[in-house]
């Protein structure tokens, strides 16, 4: 492979081929099929984000029929091609015979094909007839036709996210279904008249409500284009480059690689949803890596879950969690942004002081590549350029501006290559090696930090120019790959300026005009792949984001929201704190074993109206629950992400989970302080500027007494003591105000913040009481 080819694991195109001839018939035949969906499903979407020909509620009907038969056949392909993968194997399967197993798997290969084809169909048939099937049928009635395509759909969904996600999610669908069904036998509270089959398979899908509601809508549009995006950025080396950034953090740092696995699995996870798949993806190289400096296997599981599933809430994509959350209740994508903002990273300050401190208390530090640390950093000669560089493209775009996007994107390059020519004529002299000096930093740039062009417009579309989410992520993957075809022909053309290599000087040099071909020819190719790894991963959430619309469709119709919402507000007597309580632990039981934007949609539909109810600002309420359905991913017993995270570390999963806990114990607070501050969610002028600095000492504080260290000493039960009353008093104290009153409040909260400030300023000069100074 070339320097040209991108940083990814893609392999190249006469490898996949030599592989793809090796493999089965039945294999190249499905591998042919996935591929030939994925990138149509992927180049559709980008297409209807551009053109909008339909309407997007007809748009996701026919995203569900391709993104379920691509994710059937993806899993045929895995059973086709290991049929007797023992690690496959699950309790129902576990007694039988290798023999018996491999049948049991081709048998459900060909199940998943029948199933990819149904769904393709039944897609197609309420795409077909959308129209009659949204207004006419709904009042003349609906065919036998019809009735029988509604059910295939709901049992196709129900199964998809089965396989997908496991029985958790999908039992809840299917115990809403069967709750609808049977609602004459429920008891108290739960029951109701009853609904008919009719009436199940109607309102679950062929009135294009249900499995093809707003919640489908959302996900083939605003999701999906993020998912691609993530998709093609780690085909083209972003995971890589994400890493590799983290490591030269942890170089400035004496925790060392442990910052990587906060670092990567915040970035990756603000995009995947899944702290599993975020857990598993970037802890397989963040835990080996942490466990060789000498971080213990419990410690390494834990710090990679708690970073996995936080990178949830996140922005600007918060796990695509903040597509639906705007889309549920009505506004702007930007004030989700700005809404989580604050809250995101007070979990990840929280959750890299922790790391801080018990990596320090037991010792597990790694000397320094530079040793100046952090703000020695700040100040070199290279980071300044970078500050500058940075100014000057800012203040050259928007000068340029108001002569177009275009016009000022150009104008802002130009600018750009002109300035640091110039550094290279200045730095060099103006001698020779002036060409050589500029290539290298070009060729520098395009290792990476290229990735932050996209990502400026990612966040100058939606925050700026205030575009759709889905437009903002067409912009965003058309530049990404622009940035990519110019990076390979960039890379080509300095090759060809500088020379062959040593390793090349015995080859027959090709030509300019033929190297260039290839070099298209191969970009064009890690493209494709992108694309189809973008709709693959796609894929599995279009069956559990069409669960959650039968879900909440059943529970809707039957009117069990409403009655919760009662029954909520009266079983907490009318008490906030109370009411809290109960919506946290309801959010952390539902969302064990499920996807975080599921866990999120069925918790805000149940639990948000009685915290309104009781006087809670309605985003508050949506990032109150969302938290909680985030934090269920390292809350035993189930704690997906720590599941995953201690399996790659080879340690318990109970003790790993202990330790997540543990580092992530503020994260169960935060939430409560987003109540008792709502500054921090809906912004002000003074009270945000106050309220975040008494939090943020207030989380420091926390994070001291759980892992029983503050940075320098040991901490006896006296300090723990005093640190969690001052902890609490600085992130609860305006949750008192109407017995104190506001001002006396807001006093005690920024006394006690800088009570426990002193505290640590204390202990850093060594002047504070004798500690315990045992480790254990």
């Amino acid at each position: 492979m070339s320097e040209t080819s991108t940083n990814s694991d893609v392999p190249q195109p006469r490898e996949a081929l030599a592989e793809f001839r090796q493999r089965q018939p039945v294999e190249q035949l499905l591998i042919a099929a996935i591929t030939g969906i994925g990138i149509a499903l992927t180049t559709g979407t980008l297409y209807f984000a551009y053109v909008r020909p339909i309407v997007r509620t007809k748009f996701a009907v026919l995203f569900f029929g391709v993104g379920v038969c691509l994710y059937y056949l993806s899993q045929a392909l895995a059973l086709v091609e290991g049929p007797t993968n023992e690690s496959a194997r699950t309790r129902l399967t576990g007694w039988m015979s290798d023999r018996q197993f491999g049948l049991f798997r081709r048998f459900d290969a060909v199940l998943c094909l029948v199933s990819a084809v149904a769904g393709l169909v039944t897609g197609y048939y309420a795409f077909d007839h959308y129209i009659r099937l949204s207004q006419d049928a709904i009042v003349f009635g609906f065919t036998t036709t019809d009735l029988y395509v509604g059910l295939i759909v709901i049992a196709v969904t129900i199964d998809a996210t089965r396989r997908a996600y496991g029985w958790s999610i999908s039992m809840v669908a299917l115990a809403s279904v069967l709750y609808a069904l049977y609602g004459e036998s429920m008891p108290g509270f739960l029951s109701h008249p009853g609904f008919s089959l009719t009436d199940i398979v109607t309102f679950g899908a062929m009135r294009i409500s249900g499995a093809f509601s707003f919640i489908m809508e959302v996900g083939a549009t605003w999701v999906a284009v993020f998912i691609m995006f993530a998709g093609l950025a780690r085909a083209y080396g972003a995971l890589d480059f994400i890493l590799g950034l983290g490591e030269k953090l942890g170089n400035n740092l004496r925790s060392g690689v442990v910052h990587i696995a906060v670092i990567s699995s915040m970035a990756m996870g603000s995009i995947t949803g899944s702290a599993a798949a975020n857990t598993a993806t970037t802890g397989s190289f963040t835990i080996p890596m942490m466990k060789r400096q000498g971080v213990r296997e419990d410690y390494a599981a834990a710090i990679e879950s708690v970073a996995s599933s936080g990178g949830q809430i996140m922005p600007p994509v918060m796990g695509v969690a903040a597509f639906l959350m705007a889309d549920i209740i009505g506004v702007s994508y930007v004030r989700i942004i700005q809404a989580a903002l604050i809250p995101a990273i007070l979990f990840y300050f929280s959750a890299g002081i922790a790391v801080q401190f018990a990596v320090l208390r037991y010792g597990w530090t790694t000397e320094r590549v530079n040793e100046a640390g952090i703000l020695g950093s700040l100040f070199r000669t290279e980071t300044m350029l970078t500050v500058g560089y940075f100014a000057l493209t800012v203040g050259s775009f928007y000068l340029a501006r108001s002569q177009g996007l275009l016009v000022a994107a150009t104008v802002t390059g130009l600018v750009l290559v002109f300035a640091r020519l110039l550094q290279a004529i200045v730095s060099t002299g103006g001698e020779e090696s002036v060409g050589s000096d500029f290539l290298g930093a070009v060729r520098n740039f395009f290792d990476g930090a290229h990735f932050g062009i996209p990502m400026a417009v990612l966040l100058y579309t939606l925050v700026i120019m205030r575009l759709s989410p889905m437009s903002a992520g067409l912009y965003t993957v058309v530049t990404l790959v622009g940035t990519m075809f110019v990076r390979d022909q960039l890379i080509l053309l300095d090759d060809q300026i500088r020379g062959p290599t040593a390793e090349s000087a015995g080859e027959q040099p090709a030509s300019y005009s033929g190297e260039a071909f290839q070099t298209l020819l191969r970009t064009g190719y890690t493209t494709l792949t992108g694309f189809k790894q973008g709709a693959i991963d796609m894929a599995p959430l279009v069956g559990v984001l069409a669960a959650m619309g039968v879900i909440i469709s059943m529970f809707t119709q039957t009117g069990l929201t409403s009655e919760i919402s009662v029954r909520m507000v009266s079983l907490g007597g009318g008490v906030l704190l109370v009411v809290l309580l109960l919506a946290m632990i309801t959010s952390i039981l539902f969302g064990l074993g499920m996807p975080t934007p599921a866990a999120y949609i069925l918790v805000a539909t149940l639990l948000t109206a009685p915290l309104q109810d009781l006087g809670v600002a309605e985003i508050t309420a949506h990032l109150f629950v969302f938290y909680f359905a985030m934090l269920s991913a390292i809350t035993p017993p189930v704690a997906v992400a720590v599941a995953v995270g201690s399996r790659i570390a080879n340690s318990g999963f109970m003790t790993s989970a202990k330790q997540a806990l543990r580092i992530g114990a503020a994260g169960f607070l935060i939430p409560f302080a987003l109540v008792a501050n709502d500054s921090l969610v809906n912004w002000s002028l003074t009270a945000t500027p106050i309220d975040t600095f008494a939090v943020f000492v207030g989380v420091i504080a926390l994070t001291a007494v759980t892992i029983g260290y503050d940075g320098w000493n040991v901490l006896g039960l006296p300090q723990r003591v005093g640190y969690l009353v001052l902890s609490f008093t600085a992130m609860y104290a305006p949750a008192a105000s109407f017995v104190l009153g506001t001002n006396v409040a807001s006093m005690a909260q920024v006394a006690a913040a800088v009570l426990a400030l002193g505290g640590l300023g204390l202990s850093y000069l060594g002047q504070s009481p004798n500690e315990v100074t045992s480790t254990t």
